[in-house]
């Protein structure tokens, strides 16, 4: 209350203090332009300039209040605009969702020239566009959104190889996904895609290569990692084999660089380690040295029964030395049939008929199988004890 008082007084003894100063000396103005000329006091003219601002205060009031119901209306407008194309791209994705891809393609087409969200509707065009066959048409709009916007290349990339995917073109898409890996190679959804399409076109030192970036990212879990470095390898191991026909003079040395740089998952995997065997031995060809050598080492180290299997199918330079240091594994193998089996297969090739059938039987007692009757077999035939290789045959052919 005190406060209000206070400014009342100022205000009055401020006007006194203008109006004595008015009545002492209201001072003299002249305004002139051309012929024309204005005289008044000083303090007129101060309540003219006072007037005029007041009047144009509101005056722009007034305008602002006029124009009020127009900006009401445009944002309501341009609202009611922005409802209409969500709604059509809700309805666009739904129908690309729902396989209807003439009927999404309407959609975004419409929206294509307009949208304020090119990002999601051009990539939705184009995927639309794509399933329906019109690659070239697909790849010009995704074409404009990078010219529009540079920074969405991984996605223009992506959404290229779905499309190829969609229309089974591994080759292009293959091409798309190794362009976004260089572009990004933590890219987890482009790095499964190209994990999948390096499978089915049989490129397997690049689906390596890439494995080595999945699981470096954690992009998969141990299991699935470890199963598709052994498939990757495995196949790889073969392929190895198979171009060596055409380059035998390295094709060892490709093979044995290949298995150094496998990962545990792969060394200590027991299919992974007869595939290399069994590759190895191919390539090397007769005499299996090296091969012999990796057999052997690998069971002095860890028990394997397809690996031991392999040894007795091996060009072998020294067979008697051979046998002599298979029988030894009898000592951490006793109960094994496949030793029993392969050592009747050394003996049956140095003709040492007697010991042959004592290994072989020794080795359907401790478990029959398709593999032993049928050598069993053969040795019988040999010995000229007809009835008993028929029988064993006929058991073979059980299995």
């Amino acid at each position: 209350m005190r406060f209000w008082v206070v400014v009342v007084l100022l205000v009055l003894l401020a006007g006194a203090w203008l109006g004595t100063l008015m009545h002492v000396d209201p001072g003299y103005v002249l305004l002139a332009w051309g012929n024309t000329s204005v005289e008044m006091s000083l303090w007129l003219l101060l309540a003219v300039v006072v007037l005029l601002f007041v009047a144009v205060v509101l005056s722009l009031r007034l305008l602002v209040v006029f124009n009020l119901p127009f900006q009401v209306l445009g944002r309501w407008q341009e609202s009611s605009r922005l409802k209409r194309m969500q709604m059509q791209t809700r309805h666009g994705l739904l129908a690309l969702a729902d396989g209807q891809n003439l009927r999404a393609e309407k959609k975004f087409a419409e929206l294509a020239p307009v949208t304020t969200q090119p990002i999601v509707v051009l990539p939705a065009l184009a995927t639309a566009l794509g399933r329906q066959g019109k690659l070239d048409e697909a790849k010009q709009v995704l074409q404009r959104l990078v010219t529009e916007f540079p920074g969405s290349q991984q996605l223009v990339h992506l959404k290229l190889a779905e499309v190829c995917l969609y229309q089974g073109d591994d080759q292009s898409a293959l091409e798309s996904l190794q362009r976004l890996h260089q572009l990004n190679p933590q890219h987890a959804e482009a790095n499964q895609l190209l994990l999948d399409v390096l499978q089915r076109v049989q490129q397997w030192p690049e689906l390596i290569e890439l494995l080595t970036v999945v699981g470096k990212h954690k992009q998969l879990t141990p299991e699935q990692l470890s199963h598709q470095q052994q498939l990757a390898y495995g196949r790889a191991f073969a392929q190895t084999q198979k171009n060596a026909a055409n380059a035998a003079d390295n094709g060892l040395d490709n093979l044995q660089a290949l298995w150094r740089k496998a990962p545990a998952t792969v060394t200590q995997h027991g299919a992974s380690i007869l595939a290399y065997a069994q590759a190895m031995g191919r390539i090397e060809a007769s005499p299996a040295v090296k091969t012999a050598a990796f057999i052997e080492q690998h069971l002095a180290q860890q028990w394997q029964d397809d690996l031991v299997l392999e040894y007795a199918h091996l060009p072998l330079l020294d067979i008697e030395q051979r046998l002599s240091s298979a029988e030894a594994w009898q000592t951490k193998a006793q109960d094994s049939a496949a030793l029993k089996l392969t050592l009747g297969r050394l003996c049956r090739r140095l003709e040492l008929w007697g010991k042959a059938q004592d290994y072989l039987q020794a080795s359907l007692n401790l478990q029959a199988s398709k593999h032993a009757h049928a050598e069993m077999a053969r040795l019988k035939h040999h010995l000229g004890h007809m009835d008993a290789a028929i029988e064993h045959y006929r058991l073979a052919s059980v299995f």
